[in-house]
């Protein structure tokens, strides 16, 4: 059992990249106690690292990158994506960023007619191998970290681009903006958002009051907001304000 939860603890830190102690021990169901021991045997292993904070993963894990394994934890991803799949019509033309929420999405979208799908990211492009829809894949220099092709080309290419809708995820929302940790990846996201008639931001309760280096966007800039968990009575005036539907995924 405890070796069991220890490995899906690395799955967890590997997929929210940093995380707290509170966050852990809600997810995993055991005590603050429970879960510094935890930590410290995964310490011990040399699997994560402590921060300020929280903690993340150790540089040697970082190496370890397996695409399939960000799909491990899907209940509330695969919850949110399948919000996002049905704001998706027949014919549309959509921009499917990076993270392993919003690769969830392509499952859902099998019996969509005559759409397009764009996307720089190798999770999602995977995953449409098992679609019949048209695809259209960006390219430009592989991040590794995030299996994404990111910089000038790919800017260009997207600049080029028009879409219905674009599907985005993060790894920080607060009210004052929507922030990513690559910034060439976040440099992306603002061509996406400037080419899209919609912009749908996909995001768990575990990226709310948090913030990354680089901001991509601000709620001014978003139409629907679909996460996992009704967020705080500020989120959902700062929807309000900027005319963003908040849909809370069942």
């Amino acid at each position: 059992m405890k070796l069991i939860r220890l490995n899906n603890i690395v799955e967890y830190v590997r997929a929210y990249e940093l995380c707290s102690y509170e966050s852990l021990c809600e997810q995993f169901d055991v005590s603050l106690s429970t879960m510094r021991r935890d930590v410290d045997e995964l310490e011990r292993q040399g699997k994560i690292v402590k921060v300020f904070g929280g903690i993340k993963l150790s540089e040697e894990a970082l190496k370890d990158v397996d695409e399939a394994k960000l799909f491990k934890y899907d209940y509330e991803r695969d919850k949110i994506a399948k919000a996002a799949s049905e704001l998706v019509d027949d014919g549309d033309i959509i921009m499917l960023g990076s993270g392993a929420t919003v690769a969830h999405m392509v499952k859902y979208l099998k019996g969509k007619k005559g759409i397009t799908l764009v996307s720089n990211n190798l999770a999602v492009l995977n995953e449409t191998l098992k679609c019949d829809f048209n695809v259209v894949s960006i390219g430009g220099n592989l991040d590794k970290k995030i299996m994404s092709f990111v910089g000038l080309n790919s800017s260009k290419q997207v600049n080029e681009l028009n879409a219905n809708k674009c599907f985005l995820s993060c790894n920080g929302v607060n009210v004052h903006s929507i922030s990513n940790v690559a910034d060439l990846e976040a440099d992306l996201k603002r061509k996406e958002i400037a080419v899209s008639d919609k912009v749908i931001l996909l995001a768990d309760a575990n990226k709310f009051n948090k913030m990354s280096l680089y901001s991509f966007a601000t709620f001014k800039d978003l139409d629907y907001l679909i996460t996992n968990k009704k967020p705080s009575k500020e989120y959902e005036k700062v929807c309000k304000e900027n005319n963003c539907e908040l849909i809370i995924a069942k």
